[in-house]
């Protein structure tokens, strides 16, 4: 046998060390990996863009990038093969591939939640139960007794067939969210009983893994099988009593609106590795282990958010395009063994069609729709992948085998996704048959209005408009607000109904909670039956948000939906444009099913925010609020000192540095102003005044301590509010 070496380390001295003295960087592993890289991401991007207006997924360019990469074509090539892809670079490709994968399904797990399955009611449950057990039906008495005994490289038959025809009949979210969300579905009500369904079939999947590793267990001896068994136990019991609570911790120590502290989210990846040796020890692979823990850490801002971007743009852009190539270039489309193993896989395909169709209907949804859910829920992505590579792996079958499930598993799901996307419009639902408009509206009907913001610096603007509106208990305004939230560190959308005015929170502590009040107030400030305001909030994808808007339009019967035009005047002139809002926008005035507004604000620099760096930049700003015509401003002041610039180059211009960095500017006897200033500090109950210039003008750093450190950058709205 001919030696393989794992890796090979680039020569330093000696000739024909480069190019130049006749060397070839390709015999080093390094080199050798970056061409790889370089080629493999070449390859699946020029194929997406190719095949995109096809409407396939990423996962089939991703793969058939490593199929034409593979033996199938290029690697035919000998001279090729030997040159970019030799048997000494496979062990180095795969060990990075599997451990960005492990990082990618933690991501996974983040991303998902288990709350999924029961939001869409019974839907998602018999629709997830029905597309499992019909195909696992099917493939199993098919797969049964001698009728793939022509297969030659399949070992232990009965535990693949056994995992075959489970994994055939799962449709995991972690492949479903991905194509939903390409194909801008996610806010559709089909999207969202898909990812439903697909969450009730993760959920027995992961039954069938930890039954298959005790089962394993027992097989070797019944005291193994209870060792497996609490290994496992041990491994959920930390993950939900030390982990999660640790996260939850988090959350709470971080204020609302500033990002993780880097140490905590370091922590988070060093516990992945941990959890994954550990799960590779017991025998559940590191792959369940991460997706365990991912689970466990709350989607969503702050924690969930600053995990995803840590790990999204190396692992998804690079990691996971590789492990999908990887995929291909083990797959030899010339070495397939066409027979009873793809009816098998066919059936599969066609059980879970009937499966998801039957029960669909049953649920009285559409004809068209349900065709449509049924092949979307046929789309096979990298939980597929992963179980095919574990086949190989671990000796169940071979690469005859494994490069036929591969084909025709990408096959299927080229198949399935362009002609789902074909038949489902989600526009079609908006298509309300009775005039929903403001022109054909009664004088003495009841005005429902769907008004949409995305920040508070929208709330002035929206009042003014609904004040225009003039109601009374005669002509009645029925407000429905939706706060519009742009999708981070989540893979669903999420859609909250607020509570009424009469169970609100009195006194609001998020951006959320003061918009919403701002909006009660509203409605106390007129007669009774005059105005009522219904609040939501929508937390997607810029993309597919129009769909959240039409939806609740249709539902509430609105005849006008009210939007913010996405460019903003500031304070110190010129214009902040928003262009995810631009896209809502246009998809709403696309296919809205009542009248639309789209309001041009031009008062809204009183309430904007804007991020200033330098003291330079604040000046900038304050000098606009003279061209506003303002009375008088009112500026808060924050207990700590966060100064722009250092504590020592302050106190040199500073003249009252104990009215705040804002305060003391616009006091100054060089800042000229039309305006009066009133400068406003709440009760101090921490005792944070020491950090506060004036209180404690010089830090002496008796007890060893540093000063605290300046912040680099400061909003104007978050430290000083403007008033008329």
């Amino acid at each position: 046998m001919d030696k393989v070496d794992c890796y090979v380390v680039p020569q330093t001295s000696g000739t024909g060390r480069n190019i130049f003295q006749g060397g070839n960087p390709l015999s080093s592993s390094l080199p050798l990996l970056g061409v790889q890289l370089a080629l493999i991401v070449a390859f699946t991007r020029v194929l997406y863009v190719l095949l995109k207006p096809l409407k396939q997924p990423r996962v089939v360019s991703e793969i058939m990038g490593g199929i034409i990469l593979g033996p199938s074509l290029l690697c035919r090539n000998e001279a090729f093969k030997q040159q970019v892809f030799p048997a000494r670079g496979e062990p180095v490709l795969n060990t990075i591939a599997t451990f960005g994968l492990m990082y990618v399904i933690f991501l996974i797990g983040v991303r998902m939640d288990p709350r999924l399955a029961v939001r869409s009611g019974k839907k998602g449950v018999v629709i997830g139960l029905s597309g499992f057990l019909i195909p696992l039906a099917l493939t199993a008495s098919f797969s049964s007794g001698e009728g793939l005994e022509v297969e030659e490289d399949m070992s232990k038959r009965s535990t693949f067939l056994f995992a075959l025809t489970a994994s055939l009949s799962v449709t995991s979210f972690a492949v479903l969210s991905p194509i939903l969300s390409e194909l801008n579905l996610l806010n559709s009500d089909l999207g969202r009983i898909a990812m439903s369904a697909s969450m009730t079939t993760d959920g027995i999947a992961w039954l069938i893994m930890v039954g298959y590793v005790l089962v394993e267990a027992f097989l070797v001896s019944p005291a193994t099988s209870l060792w497996a068994f609490l290994s496992v136990a041990a491994l959920v019991g930390f993950i939900l009593l030390v982990v999660r609570p640790i996260a939850l911790l988090v959350i709470e120590r971080t204020p609302a609106g500033s990002p993780v502290d880097e140490t905590y989210v370091f922590f988070f990846l060093l516990i992945v590795l941990l959890v994954g040796l550990y799960s590779d020890c017991i025998g559940t692979n590191s792959f369940h282990g991460a997706l365990m823990l991912g689970l466990a850490i709350p989607d969503g801002p702050p924690l969930g958010t600053a995990l995803g971007e840590k790990i999204e743009a190396m692992v998804s852009g690079i990691i996971l395009p590789l492990y999908y190539a990887m995929t291909g270039l083990s797959t030899d489309m010339w070495e397939i063994h066409w027979g009873r193993l793809q009816l098998v896989l066919f059936l599969g395909w066609l059980g879970k069609l009937a499966g998801v169709l039957a029960s669909s209907l049953y649920l009285e949804i559409p004809l068209r729709d349900a065709v449509s859910l049924s092949f979307f829920m046929n789309s096979k992505g990298i939980v597929e992948v992963i179980t095919f590579t574990f086949f190989m792996t671990n000796k169940l079958i071979g690469k005859h085998t494994f490069s036929a499930l591969v084909f025709t598993s990408v096959s299927m799901t080229a198949v399935s996704v362009p002609v789902a996307a074909l038949l489902y419009d989600p526009a079609r639902r908006y298509a309300v048959y009775k005039r929903r408009t403001v022109q054909h509206l009664k004088a003495d009907a009841d005005l429902r209005i769907l008004a949409c913001v995305h920040d508070e610096s929208h709330v002035q603007g929206t009042l003014a408009l609904l004040e225009a509106s003039y109601a009374t208990p005669q002509t009645p305004i029925s407000l429905f607000l939706l706060q519009l939230v742009e999708l981070a560190g989540r893979s669903a959308p999420v859609f909250i109904p607020h509570k009424p005015r009469s169970s609100a929170p009195q006194q609001p502590s998020t951006d959320s909670e003061r918009v919403i009040n701002a909006f009660f107030q509203y409605e106390l400030r007129h007669p009774e039956g005059a105005v009522s305001v219904h609040p939501f909030t929508t937390i997607s994808p810029y993309s597919s948000m129009h769909d959240e808007v039409c939806r609740l339009a249709v539902d509430k019967r609105t005849s006008l939906i009210v939007l913010h035009y996405h460019k903003r005047h500031m304070l110190a002139g010129g214009m902040r444009a928003a262009m995810g809002l631009r896209v809502v926008n246009r998809k709403v005035m696309q296919v809205a099913p009542c009248s639309v507004g789209v309001f041009v604000d031009r008062n809204a620099g009183s309430v904007q925010e804007e991020l200033v760096g330098d003291m330079e930049k604040i000046v900038e700003v304050l000098r606009g609020l003279d061209k506003a015509g303002y009375d008088l401003v009112i500026v808060g002041m924050r207990h700590r000192w966060y100064p722009v610039m250092s504590a020592n180059g302050l106190s040199d211009w500073s003249e009252c540095p104990e009215l705040g960095v804002i305060g003391d500017l616009l006091a100054s006897s060089d800042f000229h102003t039309p305006y009066s200033v009133l400068i406003m500090k709440q009760q101090d109950q921490g005792g944070l005044n020491a950090a506060v210039p004036g209180a404690q003008d010089v830090w002496h750093g008796d007890d060893g301590g540093t000063a605290p450190p300046p912040e680099r950058t400061m909003t104007t709205a978050g430290s000083s509010k403007f008033l008329q």
